[in-house]
């Protein structure tokens, strides 16, 4: 694949409406046979039967890219899936990952914390546009969550509208999640370096990348010509294959969504892990407390805890996941070599052009789930969300009354600290590189009170990027943004974005020559450049900087408390609060 050059040290890498499956009568699907039917070239022609979908579009989905992760393979590598006669029917979406209940992934009220999801979900999907023209660029989808929930078949990442707007190629994957999907430990290691690694997810996300490599083309999508793209931790995961050596060959270019580069080292797995196994004992009547129950582990050796970890149900391992921040990516000197922000400063990471942004009111939903200023329970607020006449509520409805005085200042500094790593890394990136084009989404639209309470909220860019927006009877966490007073607004800013998006796709630079839109300008170091696009109502260009000076400013309007609470949520998100001692380029 195409990439600018990499820097390398000596025997190592330094580290609209929303869409559902549109099912067609017999006689219109029999008409389409031929064109929906694919070959798996990785599995010796094994056949996929899609579906006509949407926006005169096709998918196919629930592929195979993995075996299951099951038995003697949980904690390991992904293997190659078996085969299949025959045409293997792809209408219908796979189970997700092992799970809590959440607002994602699966979102249902009554199973909201609850564990849902099975070990058998290593499957991705494709859409493309109903047309006959090849080596269409690819776009390669890295669903968010924490690392500890949702899944590719959630309705904002239908592929079709994207597809089709941007005549491209989609593709969407699931992962393994939280402990299921990152976990370090000794005890599991058996001398192969990528299974003793601990880094499942990053290894699920580059098989599903050497699919695409050896399959794509059989659906019309260029196998050199592979965007990676994510929001939130799928973000954090697109980080991931660029400081992961064995993923260089497979990536081209990166959309990156309000996610940090990050890494921890071994050590710290090893004394999470521990934590976790040791409350297990203790559940499991091994052990009445964790002292004892860490005599016990160390007593009955690697083997034992080998076994008995993958013999428990995968519920187990996820009811005892920690969060809000399970750790991930290690530094295990093979899979990752270097830890995320460090790696950035001395270019140990795969160079490709990318797209970094922000939305305007990021801490929101921090300040609202990690610092609990939500009034509602989840189940109150998915029913506020999809149900509720906002007319009908007021903002104490969903903040809480004592907390409304603090809400705006601690939501804001939370949001300036995530800008600022944002900028900063911009800045260390511009020393080594050129092609970085950052963004920061203000739309913020909504109606009252949802306007006050999220503005444009972590994820906000999501349904505009996708061009699916959630209407009535969808259920989606982001249904309040959809109004009829807004359509024309919301339609013409996504029309932008994929635009813009789709040109990024093809040439690594989202500009095109008279297509009407303002020239995003790739970052500069010099203060009086244009920095960043301003994607709203009107797109703009900025040549503001936010540096720590801003931060410490709207810190410096918490009281003494709030300010410590921000500054914990800061750190747990690995936001970086320093200036970036670049010299200006």
């Amino acid at each position: 694949m195409n990439s600018i050059a990499k820097l390398r040290f000596p025997g190592r890498l330094l580290g609209g409406s929303l869409l559902l499956l549109s099912f067609l009568a017999p006689v219109s699907q029999a008409a389409d046979n031929q064109s929906l039917t694919r070959s798996i070239t990785s599995l010796g022609g094994a056949q996929v039967q899609g579906v006509a979908d949407v926006n005169n579009t096709q998918s196919w989905r629930a592929i195979p890219y993995a075996a299951p992760p099951v038995g003697e393979l949980r904690w390991k590598a992904p293997r190659d899936p078996a085969t299949w006669n025959g045409v293997r029917p792809s209408g219908q979406f796979a189970s997700i990952c092992p799970q809590l209940g959440s607002f994602f992934g699966a979102p249902d009220p009554a199973t909201f914390g609850q564990p849902i999801g099975s070990e058998d979900c290593l499957y991705l999907n494709v859409w493309r546009p109903k047309s006959k023209e090849s080596n269409l660029p690819v776009l390669f989808w890295i669903h968010g969550g924490s690392n500890l929930k949702g899944a590719s078949s959630e309705l904002l990442y239908n592929g079709a509208n994207f597809a089709r707007n941007a005549n491209a190629v989609v593709v969407t994957v699931n992962y393994r999640l939280g402990s299921l999907g990152w976990l370090y430990n000794a005890a599991l290691h058996e001398g192969n370096a990528k299974d003793d690694s601990g880094n499942y997810v990053t290894l699920d996300l580059i098989k599903g990348l050497e699919w695409v490599r050896d399959n794509i083309a059989q659906f019309g999508g260029n196998p050199n010509s592979v965007t990676i793209a994510g929001q939130s931790a799928g973000c954090i995961n697109a980080w991931g294959l660029l400081q992961s050596p064995l993923a260089d060959s497979l990536v081209d270019r990166m959309i990156c969504m309000s996610g940090l580069p990050n890494a921890y080292p071994k050590a710290l797995g090893e004394v999470q892990s521990d934590g976790m196994i040791d409350d297990l004992l203790i559940e499991k009547g091994y052990a009445s407390e964790k002292l004892q129950a860490a005599a016990f582990r160390t007593s009955q050796g690697p083997a034992w805890v080998r076994s008995f970890l993958r013999g428990l149900p995968a519920a187990d391992i996820v009811r005892h996941t920690p969060t809000p921040v399970v750790m991930g990516h290690f530094t295990d000197g093979h899979v990752i070599p270097w830890a995320g922000y460090v790696d950035l400063i001395a270019g140990g990471y795969h160079k490709v052009p990318m797209i970094l942004g922000t939305t305007k009111d990021e801490g929101t939903y921090f300040a609202g789930e990690l610092l609990s200023y939500y009034k509602p329970d989840h189940a109150q607020m998915w029913d506020m969300v999809n149900n509720q006449n906002p007319a009908s509520l007021a903002i104490t409805d969903i903040v809480k009354p004592e907390l409304y005085s603090t809400y705006r200042p601690v939501h804001r500094a939370l949001s300036l600290g995530v800008d600022l790593t944002v900028d900063n890394i911009c800045r260390y990136l511009r020393l080594l590189q050129g092609s970085i084009y950052r963004y920061n989404f203000d739309w913020d639209d909504s109606p009252a009170p949802w306007q006050e309470a999220f503005g444009a909220v972590h994820g906000m860019d999501l349904p505009f990027l996708f061009g699916n927006f959630p209407v009535a009877p969808q259920q989606d966490l982001l249904r309040f943004i959809s109004t009829s007073s807004n359509q024309s607004q919301r339609t013409a800013l996504s029309n932008k974005f994929t635009q813009y998006a789709s040109q990024f796709m093809r040439t690594g630079n989202p500009n095109k020559a008279f297509d009407g839109l303002p020239e995003w300008y790739d970052w500069s170091n010099f203060w009086v450049f244009q920095k960043r696009l301003i994607l709203d109502n009107t797109v703009k260009t900025s040549s503001h900087d936010v540096w720590l000076s801003d931060v410490n400013s709207a810190l410096d309007q918490l009281g003494t408390d709030d300010r410590q609470k921000v500054l914990d949520v800061m750190t747990g998100q690995q936001v970086q609060l320093e200036d970036a001692g670049v010299a200006y380029q």
